[in-house]
């Protein structure tokens, strides 16, 4: 059998069929070989990514087991020990042979591991396993001389570690013109500078604050707190030209419970024009707990948009006062938004007994719809309470 001259004949027979067919058929074929390339294309790739991902996987489980619990042993040691016997544990440096990467990641796991287990890491310790497989040199170079992909990852990395980043190796990239390199930078600035952490606060931290810039800083300020004494943020609430960051540390402050700022956010709640700055600051006052709000914030009520009426109801409902108690149920009669009195009844089970006992009554003397919200309210607790039975 004559392979090659069958093949042909095929293809000329095919190519006369294709150049004979009407055009619809033409443009139907053809994206059917197209989507057949592609389709042949997308396999290959996932089955590339998906060796590449078995090989990788393969090198990091290679390093835990000939070195996690070495490194374990060496890390969670309450004794000092001296870089000798590190070295001497671990074994010859010159014949391992390190994927840098990969090994970084199998020792953020391990310490990731030991820190959910409560185990306290011996930074010194930490150091010496880190030099010993040559990763301070690599991750910094690539922070400085890299692509800005590689750059950004050997940021996210020096981070997990925890041990390679300062304010002067920052310092090269929190100018840079990358808009999201430049505030990851200033974000971890906070927390590894020990001069001027908080300088970029004095500029509302960068143009275009965004979510992503509150998630970052809350972070860094989260574990600077845990090793040092935070300023007063009430000073960059005053200063503040950027609403958007203006917002963000009133929110701090009742995350950090600075309640020391208490009565300058009550005092600048009367002065702020920008609605989303005030519904900040109310939110914040019910954070601290700040029982004192109660009586300017019912009296502001009224006069009030329905965003802030939302805000000044869920501070009321954690100040947990007779007043606030009373003016919650007022409101609920006198109200006709529904969507309001659904957060009324809400804020009033938050009380507790007495709460539950002043909504039931309310009911009693109201329409069927109101029946229906204690009816859901109701429904919401018994199931919020399942699942903390659940949960304990």
């Amino acid at each position: 059998m004559n392979l090659p001259f069958h093949l042909k004949y095929y293809f000329y027979y095919l190519v006369a069929e294709y150049e004979g067919a009407p055009t619809v058929i033409k443009i139907t074929v053809l994206f059917a070989i197209l989507l057949v390339l592609v389709f042949i294309l997308s396999i290959s790739h996932i089955i590339v990514l998906n060796l590449r991902f078995i090989r990788q996987k393969r090198t990091k489980d290679q390093f835990i087991s000939l070195y996690g619990a070495k490194v374990n042993k060496i890390l969670s040691s309450t004794e000092r020990l001296k870089e000798i016997a590190i070295i001497d544990l671990l074994g010859n440096s010159n014949s391992v042979d390190v994927n840098k990467k990969l090994y970084t990641d199998g020792l953020i796991e391990i310490i990731r591991e030991l820190k959910s287990s409560g185990i306290k890491i011996h930074s010194e310790h930490l150091m010496i396993v880190l030099n010993y497989f040559h990763l301070p040199i690599y991750w910094q170079s690539a922070f400085l001389k890299g692509r800005l992909s590689k750059r950004k990852q050997a940021l996210r990395k020096m981070d997990q570690l925890e041990q390679l980043l300062s304010g002067s190796l920052l310092l090269h990239s929190v100018y840079h013109r990358n808009n999201d390199f430049r505030k990851q930078s200033r974000a971890a600035f906070i927390e590894y500078d020990t001069n001027d952490p908080y300088k970029f606060f004095e500029e509302d931290f960068d143009i275009e604050f965004n979510a992503l810039d509150e998630i970052r800083l809350h972070h860094y300020l989260k574990r600077k707190a845990k090793l040092y004494k935070l300023p007063d943020f009430s000073r960059w609430v005053e200063n503040a030209n950027n609403n958007n960051f203006k917002r963000f540390i009133i929110k701090e402050i009742g995350l950090l419970r600075q309640y020391h700022c208490a009565n300058l956010l009550m005092n600048l709640l009367q002065k702020e024009k920008d609605l989303y700055v005030q519904k900040q600051i109310i939110e914040t006052l019910g954070t601290l707990d700040y029982k004192e709000s109660a009586s300017v914030l019912i009296a502001m009520y009224s006069s009030s948009l329905t965003l802030l009426q939302k805000a000044i109801i869920t501070t009321l409902a954690k100040l947990k006062t007779e007043k606030t108690l009373a003016f919650l149920g007022d409101t609920y009669q006198r109200s006709y938004d529904s969507s309001i009195k659904i957060q009324l009844a809400y804020a009033l089970t938050d009380y507790g007994i007495e709460g539950q006992l002043k909504m039931e009554s309310l009911s009693q003397f109201n329409n069927n719809f109101d029946s229906k919200i204690l009816a859901q309210v109701k429904f919401a607790n018994s199931q919020k309470k399942r699942q903390t039975t659940a949960t304990i």
